[in-house]
């Protein structure tokens, strides 16, 4: 079987919120990326442990505005080469090591550039997933990303 083939370009953290921050790496557990954190109780969630989104919806994710860097929407992971809105819930990935299960589609409201503080809402209503995580393993970019045939 022919299955979409990716990379990381960024693993990001922050203290709950918007933008996320790029790292090194990061160790990904069942419970999310060790050291991210939350701003609601409710995101707590093993469904939710991850949110991922495309950089190639990033760079176009308002009109006028200069591409906006990874973490800006709030993921934790940004992925280019696998445009996640041909994947389905229940649809696994590996990520390196390690092997996530997408949830649900995850709309973010709006993007914030780390860097410069502009702000864009998603009117294009883009979107990515939230995910849980089946096996644990430390994340990087560069890392390749494919999408597992089994469910």
């Amino acid at each position: 079987m022919n299955l979409p083939r990716g990379q990381v370009v960024a693993v990001c953290l922050s203290n709950g919120g918007i933008p996320r921050r790029p790292v090194v790496s990061a160790e990904l557990t069942p419970q999310g990326l060790k050291g991210d954190g939350h701003r609601y109780d409710q995101h707590y969630a093993p469904q939710r442990a991850v949110t991922l989104f495309n950089q190639e919806l990033l760079e176009r994710f308002a009109d006028g505005v200069t591409p906006f860097p990874p973490g800006s929407v709030g993921e934790n992971i940004t992925i280019m080469g696998i445009d996640l809105t041909t994947l389905m819930p229940g649809q696994c990935l590996t990520i390196g090591e390690a092997k996530i299960r997408l949830e649900k589609r995850w709309k973010p409201c709006h993007a914030k550039d780390a860097a410069t503080g502009e702000v864009a809402p998603n009117t294009a209503e883009l979107y990515g997933y939230f995910a849980s995580v089946v096996t644990s393993a430390s994340l990087q970019a560069g890392q390749v990303v494919e999408a597992c045939d089994d469910q």
